[in-house]
């Protein structure tokens, strides 16, 4: 939400002829989520043409309000030290109405033309209420109350007052929340009570919610008299209607705070809990009364423990902590869990009401763990390790425990070591290091439970949930980051034949996709193909994202299986839904922004359009990274922004990273080794693509000797592919110039992997398949062949690279006026590319495209697929197709 309404903004802006001012009026009462939003607005340095206009009372905001801390935040990014840099934000502090214009205001209202005359009455006013408008026409109202403010309808038909300005001040309160209160208590008594049972209700209320509310035991308030009722406090100034809502509500918060105050001269506890009822009540009415339920926990929560059975407070807290998270309120979530377990502690009934003691502590373990809260996490775990008293019960305090270790050391080795004792635990006996003999008996036991059926069985498992798969994803993921191949392999089989067992668990996609990525990384595409086939059936057949560990795995499926043979914009949309079901459902950070992660890099890798929004995202993302202190994934974006900015803008070094999104030099000396070795390689390879585009064969040599040393594989496929095809291409680019020999090997290495690619039916490998070829040994017919495929797969970026090579090799052979209908080719794609520094660039070396025109570029751009545009596979997402998981002499077994 935050993202799109920065990008909306940022569109309505840019097209404005003047400036958007936007008034936000009482931010002192603004909430968390109000506050991040405006936090990413009012800092974003992508906005322009817009003015926020944000009013809030300071006697209200002291320096620990949320909304103080922001005001310093964004002076801190908007106020600049430097002179020539004007300062953005001002500060200016509205005082009350001065004594002239509250004495101009009470003559009209008074009717008198003559201001002297009402001079007395107006100084009286304002020394009570020292100018506040509001506070004026309250004391004005209790003097006509009190009748000391009168209208003579008998002598001078007009208004008058009989007292002096002494006598003045003592008819009105000091206090303005007095002064309202005065005048509700002068209401008749129905309406004072609706007034209180309103006072406790935060939304706009309703006519059949305060019917039921005015209503009591076997009595029910008649609507006609409420609706009565309702336009007297409407014409009285007390209440206000809305037709949006539907409702009605307060028309000033002192007037809520005047009835809260009256309400509190009752038996406040009492009243609390008859709201609370009915508001229960309405909670379970169906959707769009859900809000109720918020309320009545919130009323109950404020109770005394012994008004109300602590218990089951405490599930009714665990209930509405599942609505919260559902709705992506983390925090609130995290909130009512807490106080659910407060309740459940003092109603004495800890774990002697076992299921729900124990749902309470996992839901808090998760939830902590999920706001980064590991010191609370750890005590709910001990809690639960202490007092459960299956070792079913504690799988899931176990799996955080482990999670909480590995999130804080990065010891992946000792995380995996500590998931199999659990699993061991269990009896599933499993050795941390695995012989080849035991591999292939336990792919024997899977063969056997399988039956020699495909895996697309698994989607007619019947469902049930069970922990234990939760810790052999944990056991898979931290056996696959540390390398061990074989522990993952053996995770997987073994939790397969526990799901044909058992059946299927929420978290069985995860397993199976790991297990595909394992496959798809040791280069058995087909099989990896047909496991993200069942990942997705079955996270379709689960339909339960509570967890988001369906998203998750559809998320792995985006960005480390389908792409090796689908192309990569088919799974930019895709992705970006993964990354908001993620959020939604309050799912950890490392998943949440491994989605988006994961678009960027297939958007990179698809050659979709760089330009302002995708900018912005990327702003948006780094902040979010952040405010989640992750640092790794920060690093990431910041390289494809400046990335984009190099491309986009005019610069002396395009090829370098100096700018003010990433600075290589200064990144890499704040870094651990492991954190170094990953930068070196994610910056060299964006580097080196830099380097290709805007042809530095120094910057491509120095980039190919830093990555030679790095793997041909990698999980995410679209990482893999921006290195590995510029890798080639520069390294067939240079390897005949001196000292570069060595680079021959290199180039031909990867043009074997896309050679591979391209033999299993890959959207993407082709093209990079046919340009590489084309670097290797140019010649018209391959060179027009890679132009061809590049056009076909709809990848602009390479196209309008190997239009540009081509017209480098066609001057080469003196065929110049060739070469220039290519160069022209090559200028405008670099243009529908968003790459208007590289655009700028051909244009200073070739003078011939300062008057270049579109008809003269010969291109095949035309029927182009867009990055909304179906998805393209070669092997379409559906249950035709399969594969026997098994091997025969290195061939499938499967059959179309």
């Amino acid at each position: 939400i935050k993202e799109s309404t920065c990008e909306l903004l940022s569109v309505i802006c840019g097209c404005l002829e003047r400036p958007l001012a936007i008034f936000l009026d009482d931010l002192q009462w603004a909430d968390e989520a109000s506050i991040d939003m405006l936090s990413l607005l009012l800092t974003s340095t992508k906005l322009g043409n817009v003015m926020f206009v944000c009013a809030y009372r300071s006697n209200e905001v002291d320096s620990e309000h949320s909304f103080a801390k922001l005001i310093e935040k964004v002076k801190g990014v908007r106020c600049s030290d430097d002179t020539s840099t004007p300062n953005t934000v001002k500060t200016i502090e509205l005082s009350s109405l001065l004594p002239d214009a509250i004495t101009e205001f009470i003559a009209d209202s008074v009717r008198r033309e003559e201001v002297e005359v009402v001079a007395e009455l107006a100084e009286a006013v304002y020394t009570k209420t020292l100018g506040n408008i509001f506070f004026v026409k309250q004391a004005l109202e209790e003097l006509v109350r009190r009748n000391i403010l009168f209208y003579d309808y008998v002598v001078r038909f007009q208004w008058r007052w009989n007292a002096s300005k002494i006598e003045l001040q003592n008819y009105m309160s000091d206090d303005v929340v007095e002064t309202v209160k005065g005048k509700i208590k002068e209401l008749p008594v129905d309406i004072q009570v609706m007034l209180m049972l309103m006072a406790h209700i935060p939304n706009s209320i309703n006519i059949s919610i305060l019917t039921a509310l005015m209503s009591d035991g076997e009595f029910a308030f008649d609507e006609d008299i409420l609706y009565r009722l309702l336009k007297q406090a409407c014409d009285k100034g007390m209440v206000q209607y809305s037709k949006a809502n539907n409702g009605y509500s307060f028309a000033h918060d002192r007037i809520r705070q005047a009835s809260l105050e009256i309400a509190g001269e009752q038996d406040k506890d009492e009243l609390l809990v008859h709201i609370s009822q009915v508001m229960l009540t309405f909670a379970n009415q169906g959707r769009g009364t859900e809000w109720c339920l918020f309320v009545a926990v919130d009323l109950l929560d404020s109770l005394p423990p012994d008004k109300i059975k602590q218990a089951e407070l405490a599930r009714l807290n665990l209930r509405v902590s599942k609505i919260a998270r559902s709705k992506g309120s983390v925090e609130r979530e995290n909130e009512f869990l807490h106080k659910g377990l407060k309740s459940l502690e003092a109603s004495g009934k800890m774990w002697e009401e076992y299921s729900l003691t124990l749902e309470l502590c996992n839901a808090i373990i998760g939830s902590d763990h999920s706001l980064g809260s590991y010191d609370t996490a750890n005590k709910t775990i001990e809690e639960v390790l202490n007092h459960a008293t299956a070792i079913g019960d504690k799988i899931q305090a176990y799996s955080y425990q482990i999670l909480c270790k590995c999130d804080q050391s990065f010891d992946y080795k000792t995380g995996a070591s500590d998931c199999v004792s659990v699993l061991n635990m269990c009896g599933f006996n499993i050795p941390i290091n695995i012989s080849r003999a035991y591999m292939l008996k336990e792919e024997m036991k899977l063969k056997t439970a399988l039956r020699y059926r495909s895996y697309s069985c698994l989607t007619k498992l019947p469902l049930k949930e069970d922990p234990i798969f939760a810790l052999f994803v944990q056991g898979q993921k931290y056996s696959s980051y540390s390398s061990n191949d074989s522990l993952t392999k053996i995770l997987s089989w073994k939790a397969i034949r526990c799901a044909m067992k058992r059946g299927m668990s929420r978290d069985l996609p995860l397993v199976v996709v790991t297990f595909a990525a394992l496959l798809s990384k040791q280069g058995d595409v087909r099989a990896a193909q047909e496991l993200g086939h069942v990942t997705i059936d079955l996270a379709d057949k689960i339909q339960d994202n509570s967890t988001g560990s369906c998203e998750f795995a559809r998320q792995i499926v985006y960005s480390a299986i389908v792409t090796q043979l689908q192309s990569f914009r088919s799974t930019v949309e895709p992705l970006h839904k993964c990354h908001v079901a993620l959020k939604l459902c309050g799912a950890n950070a490392e998943w949440t922004l491994g989605a988006m992660l994961g678009y960027v890099e297939n958007y990179f890798a698809a050659g979709l359009e760089l330009n302002s929004l995708l900018e912005t995202k990327l702003l948006v993302l780094e902040q979010l990274c952040k405010d989640l202190e992750r640092t790794g994934l920060l690093t990431s974006f910041q390289i494809f922004r400046q990335f984009t900015l190099n491309l986009r803008n005019i610069t002396d070094k395009p090829a370098e990273f100096q700018g003010d999104a990433f600075h290589e030099g200064d990144a890499l000396k704040e870094m651990s080794s492991n954190a170094h070795k990953m930068t070196v390689r994610d910056s060299s390879s964006m580097r080196l693509q830099l380097a290709f585009v805007f042809w530095n064969e120094n910057t491509m040599e120095q980039m190919l000797r830093r990555l030679g040393d790095y793997p041909l594989q990698d999980l995410f496929i679209a990482r893999l592919h921006n290195r590995l095809c510029f890798t080639g291409l520069a390294a067939f680019g240079i390897w005949k110039r001196k000292g570069c020999e060595s680079f021959l090997k290199l180039g031909q290495d990867c043009l074997n992997y896309y050679r591979e690619l391209t033999k299993n039916g890959s959207v993407n490998a082709k093209p990079v398949y046919m340009f590489m070829l084309a670097m290797k040994s140019p010649s018209s017919d391959t060179f027009e062949k890679a132009i061809h495929a590049c056009a076909k797969a709809g990848m602009i970026h390479l196209q309008a690279m190997a239009n540009e090579r081509y017209a480098v090799f066609l001057y080469g052979e003196k065929n110049e006026a060739r070469a220039n209908d290519y160069i022209t080719s090559s200028f405008w794609l670099y243009q529908d590319w968003g790459a208007n520094g590289k655009a700028n660039q051909l244009t200073q070396q070739y003078s011939l495209l300062k008057n270049a025109t579109r008809n003269n570029a010969k291109s095949f751009t035309s029927g182009i697929p867009t990055a909304k545009d179906h998805l393209v596979s070669a092997y379409p997402l559906d249950s035709s197709f399969k594969i026997s998981p098994f091997r025969s002499k290195g061939k499938l077994l499967g059959k179309k």
